[in-house]
């Protein structure tokens, strides 16, 4: 196995004890000249790169083909993706994100149509619902590895002891504030995306329509921009959330938050270590404004895996995606690493093996209930869109800009960037 990537001294400690402990005579024949090879590429941190290399081994050993790895944390992951893939050096197999599955084959031939392949990756395991959000114009470009919908986990005990029951909508969070905020407490942190989609939902929510117009065609005026911005502001401003620069995932454990929004995947990493210290940590309902006519609340695949449109050996690339998403070995070290998985095949697994539980697979249940919620345009996340909308809000929070002036400043560049 060839390791390609940026490591910090966990992730190599990490897989210097995994190549040491692996080191047997099977590696002798990966030199071979004739020795098939297939490149992956995946973003995470340090436990999802440390179960993704130990399934990839088991995958060498199984099948006989060396695998060359590819990856590094989410941030600057992008970039690098773009470089290689406009450049046609992207991995054979490779982790995309939603949107990036659209910026990268808006005509669905960026990638390879999955169901020539059906042979080798078993696409039967997975629902016709699930399987559409990886296809464009008929074409198959990607599976879904779960599915992801932003959610609200709180500290019930903590809102308890202000008299609070936990928000249901925004106007409950303000309440919390005014009470919370007497104690620099507050009551829910936001992160960039959380903040932008926070905003996207309260606008639909009030305005009684969908700011993308059949999933794709954005329809976004100054004066929509002006209430989508004002809004997110507001709730700095009345201490519902401080900035995502003082967004920090310690803060739930450390009772500095009432709650955390973050992607039902990420469910275990911000919340397993405040419900280890004992705190009683609940799934809290998608906030919701009284009266609203759209509920402004969506779901989309966590992540999803394609195969390379010109990958030279394209049956040894489908061999390692079936892997990925069908095996037991990758499923057992994974639990509920993505979610709970697309595959009836990996869901069955985790279920022999009794992974189906958690504050995860919870979210999860959460979201499958709540049948208001829709399928997320793929263009909503924009990365660079929404990493300066919370920058924007940020500086007008802070004074430094007035709300009329971002507007004047940012809408077009916003708008480009969310429409295309």
């Amino acid at each position: 196995m060839r390791i390609k990537n940026r490591l910090n001294a966990a992730t190599l400690a990490a897989l210097i004890s995994v190549c040491a402990s692996s080191c047997t005579q099977t590696d002798t024949f990966y030199d071979h000249k004739e020795t098939k090879s297939v490149s992956f590429s995946w973003w995470g941190k340090d436990q999802r790169n440390e179960y993704t290399i130990e399934a990839v081994r088991e995958f060498e050993k199984k099948t006989g083909l060396a695998v060359e790895v590819h990856f590094s944390e989410y941030e600057g992951f992008k970039n690098v993706m773009d470089m290689d893939f406009y450049s046609d050096t992207e991995a054979d197999v490779m982790q995309l994100n939603y949107d990036w599955l659209y910026e990268y084959s808006p005509n669905g031939d960026g990638f390879y149509d999955l169901r020539e392949l059906a042979d080798k990756v078993d696409i039967s395991v997975f629902p016709d619902e699930d399987l559409q959000s990886g296809t464009i114009n008929g074409k198959l470009n990607a599976l879904p590895t779960s599915f992801n919908a932003i959610t609200f986990y709180y500290n019930e005990d903590m809102y308890k002891s202000y008299g609070l029951s936990v928000p249901k909508t925004w106007e409950d969070l303000y309440d919390a504030a005014e009470v919370m905020s007497a104690d620099g407490i507050y009551p829910i942190e936001l992160s960039s995306k959380s903040a932008w989609l926070a905003a996207v939902a309260y606008f639909e929510q009030t305005e009684g329509r969908e700011l993308y117009k059949n999933s794709t065609e954005l329809e976004m005026s100054e004066d929509d921009y002006r209430k989508l911005l004002g809004f997110y502001v507001d709730l700095l401003d009345k201490g519902v959330s401080p900035t995502t620069e003082g967004f920090d995932r310690n803060d739930l454990e450390r009772e500095k938050t009432g709650g955390i929004a973050v992607w039902i995947s990420d469910a275990e990493y911000y919340c397993d270590p405040s419900l280890d210290l004992g705190l009683h940590i609940i799934i809290g309902d998608y906030p919701c404004e009284d009266g609203a006519v759209q509920f402004g609340w969506y779901k989309k695949p966590t992540s999803l895996y394609a195969i390379k449109k010109t990958t030279e050996d394209p049956e040894s690339a489908a061999l390692l995606l079936d892997f990925l998403v069908n095996s037991e070995e990758m499923n057992t070290l994974q639990k509920l690493g993505k979610g709970i998985p697309s595959s009836k095949s990996a869901l069955e697994i985790l279920e022999a093996n009794d992974m189906l539980t958690g504050i995860q697979f919870d979210a999860n249940r959460k979201m499958k209930d709540t049948e208001q919620l829709g399928m997320m345009s793929p263009y909503v996340e924009d990365t660079n869109a929404v990493e300066q909308f919370s920058n924007i809000a940020a500086r007008i929070h802070g004074g430094t800009m007035t709300l009329d002036e971002a507007v004047s400043e940012t809408y077009s560049d916003m708008f480009r960037m969310l429409a295309t």
